[in-house]
This record gives structure tokens, sequence and C-alpha cells, in this order.
């Protein structure tokens, strides 16, 4: 956003009798007044005028974003609303010491601000111009270790890897400070609790160069001594202490202290946790201390929302939730939810009606050992979606263990589908067997009932700094399974992910995501055959928000004219799918608070057969969203645009009966002239309403 500047929309007039040159005449004052409402002002404070700008020179190596950051003098700021600032020059003469003392720590030892002017407008406000002499940056001529005498060889090989310095680095004195703080993180991963690390730095300025010293104190060796719990009223101590995974007499290390403290939250028993060290005494031993503060046992939470999607509807859903954090003692949780709606599909006559999500959990904490959960769940759903409609029920056996960002998680899974069936309204009385092609084809040989029996092993990795509103991090998880007998299906199903999210600035987050999934059977096992439940669907408001929810990916004609093409078509998934993804999210505080602009590029493809990523060419969606930040997560409206798509052939699930037009396979595109009946248009354009960002 430049400076001073307030772009402005010319508003659309509705003035029928007035002429070309009055029109422009009002237009042009509708925008003089945009431009009076939102200029920078000008009328000066206590003799000082209003600072419009400040501008840098001579500053090649740090950016004038990162020096102004540094400065009290700052210039008039805001959108649609300026909050004026002035230029004093006694203020202004103290930044030019921190200009040049942020200079120093980057090892320009040399830079100056060699001089200030200030540039007035003709109505008084004053642009500051800054000329700064950078100079030389000096750099790392050698770094030292001193006090590392004392330690093995390969503990001070470790000590030396954490050095984040080294010669010819250029010199900072921020990575120069982390340093000390990585060695004394890595030696008190070797048990030595006390350690500490110092150092100095010898600056040569004609000589451009810094010699690093640090300094280390080890201290002794530490050992776990005992576990103390404060704030538990009604949990055992001794399960606390349990999952801590602490163990009195074992080698000290700085790390278990924040895996102790997870653990202990994971328990589900409390709404705060807080694992610390007592005061050291003079014997080498490590007493840990536990706070917690316990929530209610047992809770009840509701909540009443809807969801709206081109081909689906749910109005209105409910959610509720009970909550037991002490079943039957043990910290086992008890955890029963259900999401219950109406659902309908605006475009056909049926199916509609209830729609539910329930289960029952029961978690079993620190099963065997700490961090290891043995989690049992029942759920019972149905579920109706454009086309389809069908019941489930399912239960799963689960073991998960976390380690820090670490999880694993092996189940066995046993799905039960019932009641499975087309929508009659898609006509598929036409077809020989009254539909038994169709419904063999779209539904998979599941109406009105299969089985999946399958083991899964998931494994994720996970560096967010916050699940809700991530500004940096990592996250990775790949899930693996595959089916076994009784189930109806033979298949092995692969989804790895990754998310990655990277601060540009304190208001601009870039983020990405790649998912490719794959769904293999046997050899020689038609395409379609798989379960279509378990198929990947594309579009929608967490995939290429191009399409609508279910929108991308091989379809079904249905509903045939007179000529023998499909006037719609019914998604049926495919048993591949590569998906990626990236966006900036903006905060726009500037123009409205807890507000923010996503642009966004969504590409991907769902194929019948799975392929490699990128083994099919890419449908291309760029998009813009807006942003309105809770608690709970941002609400969000996103708008995706199908720049690059390709068309799809709704091909028709059976024969006709005698004496109607052959059915025809039925192309779905952007370009189609739906008039002609040979084709079904499929819009450029989608929207999407939903809480929480896409990923």
């Amino acid at each position: 956003m430049t400076r001073g500047r307030c772009p402005v929309r010319a508003p659309w007039v509705p003035s029928p009798r007035l002429d070309p040159s009055s029109r422009k005449a009002v237009v042009a004052a509708a925008v003089m007044a945009a431009l009076a409402g939102c200029a920078t002002p000008s009328t000066p404070f206590e003799g000082r005028p209003v600072l419009k700008e400040i501008r840098f020179e001579g500053n090649r190596s740090i950016s004038s974003g990162d020096l102004e950051s540094k400065m009290a003098t700052a210039p008039t700021s805001g959108f649609f609303k300026k909050t004026p600032r002035y230029y004093d020059e006694d203020l202004f003469a103290i930044d030019r010491k921190r200009i040049e003392r942020y200079y120093n720590e980057k090892g320009f030892y040399e830079a100056r601000v060699v001089g200030a002017r200030t540039e007035s407008d003709d109505k008084g406000r004053v642009t500051l111009v800054v000329s700064i002499n950078e100079g030389p940056r000096a750099k790392v001529k050698e770094v030292r270790l001193e006090g590392v005498q004392n330690l093995s060889s390969s503990e001070q090989e470790d000590v030396r890897k954490q050095v984040p310095l080294h010669p010819g680095d250029e010199f900072d004195e921020d990575r120069y400070e982390q340093g000390k703080q990585a060695i004394a993180a890595q030696l008190k991963e070797h048990g030595f609790a006390r350690a500490s690390a110092t150092g100095k730095v010898q600056v040569v300025p004609e000589e451009a160069a810094a010699h690093v010293t640090y300094v280390v104190d080890s201290g002794p060796h530490f050992t776990f001594g005992r576990v103390l719990v404060s704030g538990n009223r009604s949990v055992s101590t001794d399960d606390i202490v349990r999952a801590t995974g602490i163990d009195r007499g074992e080698q000290f290390r700085q790390s278990r202290i924040a895996l102790a403290q997870q653990r202990v939250y994971n328990l589900g028993a409390f709404s705060g946790v807080r694992v610390s060290l007592e005061p050291f005494s003079d014997s080498p031993v490590a007493t840990v201390r536990v706070t917690v503060r316990e929530a209610p046992f047992q809770t009840i939470r509701t909540g009443l929302g809807f969801s709206a999607e081109q081909y689906r509807y749910e109005i209105p859903k409910l959610h509720a939730e009970y909550t037991h954090r002490n079943l039957f003692g043990g910290l086992r949780r008890l955890e029963l939810t259900t999401n219950l709606g109406y659902a309908f599909t605006p475009t056909l006559a049926d199916p509609k009606g209830i729609v539910t999500v329930t289960s029952a959990q029961l978690v079993t904490p620190s099963l065997v050992f700490p961090g290891l959960d043995f989690i049992v769940r029942g759920e019972g759903a149905r579920e109706i979606q454009y086309g389809f409609s069908y019941d489930e029920l399912a239960g799963r056996l689960a073991l998960l263990w976390r380690l820090g960002p670490h999880s694993v998680s092996p189940s066995l899974n046993y799905v039960l589908y019932l009641n499975s069936q087309l929508d009659p309204s898609l006509d598929i009385s036409q077809l020989v067997g009254t539909g038994g092609a169709a419904a063999a084809a779209l539904l998979s040989n599941c109406q009105p009932t299969c089985t999946l029996f399958y083991p899964e092993l998931r494994y994720t990795f996970d560096v967010r700094d916050n699940v809700v509103e991530t500004r940096k991090g990592f996250y990775f998880t790949i899930s693996l399974q595959q089916t076994l007998k009784p189930g109806t299906f033979t298949y092995f199903r692969i989804e790895p992910e990754a998310r990655a999210y990277f601060p540009l600035s304190p208001s601009v987050v870039a983020a990405g995501r790649v998912f490719w999934g794959a769904l293999i059977q046997p050899a020689g096992t038609p395409a379609l055959s798989s379960p279509f439940q378990q198929r990947f669907f594309g579009g929608g408001y967490n995939g290429n928000r191009g399409f609508p929810a279910l929108g991308q990916g091989p379809r079904f004609g249905a509903q045939f004219n007179g000529q023998g093409f499909a006037t719609t078509s019914v998604p049926v998934g495919g048993n591949g799918e590569f998906y990626v993804s990236g966006e900036l999210r903006i905060a726009t505080d500037a123009i409205l608070r807890h507000t923010a602009v996503v642009p966004f590029l969504d590409a991907s493809r769902v194929t019948v057969d799975p392929l490699l990523p990128f083994g099919a060419p890419l449908e291309v969606a760029p998009g813009l969203g807006l942003r309105y930040l809770t608690p709970f997560g941002p609400i969000r409206f996103d708008v995706g645009f199908l720049v690059k798509s390709y068309t799809v052939i709704a091909q028709p699930p059976g024969t006709p009966v005698a004496g109607r037009p052959p059915f025809q396979p039925t192309p779905v595109s952007t370009s189609c002239n739906s008039a002609t009946g040979t084709c079904i248009s499929q819009s450029r354009f989608a929207f999407h309403i939903a809480l929480g960002e896409a990923y």
C-alpha cells in the first residue's frame, strides 16, 4: 500500500435523466468527496508539521520497513481514517542513534546517519528523507569455545553443532545471542541442569572482522528427583506423576519438562497445566513441580448453525456433546457427540431428510506407559448427498502415542453401510433392470449393504505455533489403509499431506498445502468398483475452491432428454486425487479491525485411476477470500474462479429401455452452451462460507 494515497472507486450514478456531461460532473464531484474523506491530514500540532512519509536513502542491506520499526518517529497511517503523526526534531535526534545502533547489531560498525532533510508539500506536510552510509559489514574471523574441557568428546561435538556463527559468516548480534541460548540448551539435554553460556566479541573495524568467543559453564550432572503435584483436588497425585513419565534417579533432560507438561495436559482433566523445576539446592538433583487446575469432570456443550453448498443445504444444524473426564476413575474420558440436521439438495426432488453423525468414544490414558492412550469408538451416521444417500455404523479400536510434535496411531476399523440408494429423481427407471446397472455403477455394489474391515496407520508431525490461527510452522500427516476380509472390498489407500506457514511481515502470512491420495485395487479390478464412500471427491471450501463441494472429478449422467443427452450429472468420485494450494493471509486491521483479505490459488485433479502427483493436468482456480477473526477461528467467505478447467464426460451408467434414443456421453464444461441440450454447463464461479481456515 502506498502511503498517503487512497484508492477510490467512482460510484455508479443511476440518473437516466442526466445528459453525459452532467453525469461526468456528478461522478467527478463524488470522486473529489471521497478523496477529501481519506486524504492525509495537514493541520500542524503545537508547531510540528504532519509527517506524511519517511524515506531512506543508502540502505542497501536493511529494508526501510525494518529501520522504521526501530524508530519512535512514525508517519501518518490509516486507510479510510488517517491517524495523524507529527515530525519532532528532538525525537528524531534520538532515532538517529537508534538507527546506528541497529546497524551495529547487524555488524555494520561504521554505519552512520549522514543526513536528514524534510520535503514539504503545498499543504505543509513533510516527508522525512534519511540518508545512511552503511560502511562495510564485519565478518566472523574466528569462533572459540572456552570451558568445555570437562565435557566428553561427544558432548563437545554436540555443543559445537549448536554454534550458529562460523568463520566467514556476516556477523549478527542476534545470531550471536541465539548461540548462547542454544549452547546452554544443548548442555541441559546432556544433564547439566545449571549450564549457562556467556561470551565476548572483539571487533576490529579497520579489518571489518569479528572474533567471537563463547564461555561455557556446564556445572555438575543432574538427575531427576521427586515429582511434586499441587492444585489437584479430585485427581489422584499418583495418576499425574505417572503421566509425566519422569522417574526418580534418571538423568536430567530439559526437554522432558515440556514433554511432561504435554502428557499431563493430554489427560484431558485439566484446564491448565504447568510443569517447572523447583529452585536448585546444593545437591545435583532436579525436583519437578506440576501445578494443575482441574476442569469440571462433566460438561455439556451445544451449538446451532447451518451449511449451504451449491448441491446440498443443511438447515438447521445442531451440535451437542457430553464429556465425562473421570469415568470409573483413572481419568478415563467418555465423549458423546452428535451432529443433527435437515439436509436437502435444491436441484433434485429427493433425497431429503434428517442427517446425523453420532459417536461415543472412551479414552483410557497411559495404558502401558505414559503418552500411550487406548481408544474405543462407536459411530452411527445418516448421510444425504447429491444423488445418493446411505446409513453407516462403525466400530474402531485405536492406540495413540504422542511424543512432542510426533504422534502415531494404529487402529482397527469395521464399517457397515446400510440402506444405500440412488435419488429416485435421477430417472434411473429409464435404465435396464429398473436402475440395477446404475446402482451397481454409482454405489459400487453397496446397495443396499456392504462392509469395510481394515487396519489403518496414521503418523503426524505438527510444529505449528497455533492450530486455530497459524502464523508459522509445518504440518505433515500420512495415513495408510489395507482392507481385510470379511470386508466386501479389497484395496490399499495412501494419503500424505503437508502444510507450511511463513510469516512475511507482522500482517502477512504465506500458507501452502499439498495433498495426494490414491486408492489402489488389485490388478484387473474395474476402477469404479471401489466403495464410493471411500473415493476422493474434489471441490468445496476445504478443497479446490473453484468447484462446489463434490463438484470436481468423474461424473455419471442422469435425467436424459429426448436426444439421449444427460441434463444433469452426479459426482461419483475417483480413486486418485492431487491437490496443491497457496494463499496470502493479509491482515486489514487498518481498514476494519479483526479482518483479513486472502488471495489464493488452488490447483487439483480427481481421476478415475490412482495416479502419481502431476500424473494428470491440473484444474486451476485463483480466488479471493474475506475473513472476520473470532476467538473460535476466522469466519471466511471465499470466491473461486475456474480459469483453467477440463471437460468431464458424464458417462451413462446403463443402457436405455427399448423405444428411447440411445444414451449419449455428455460433456460437462465451462464453455457449454446448454441451450443445445447436448452438454451440461459448469459454472466458472464457486462461493463458500465456512468457519476456520481452509488449512
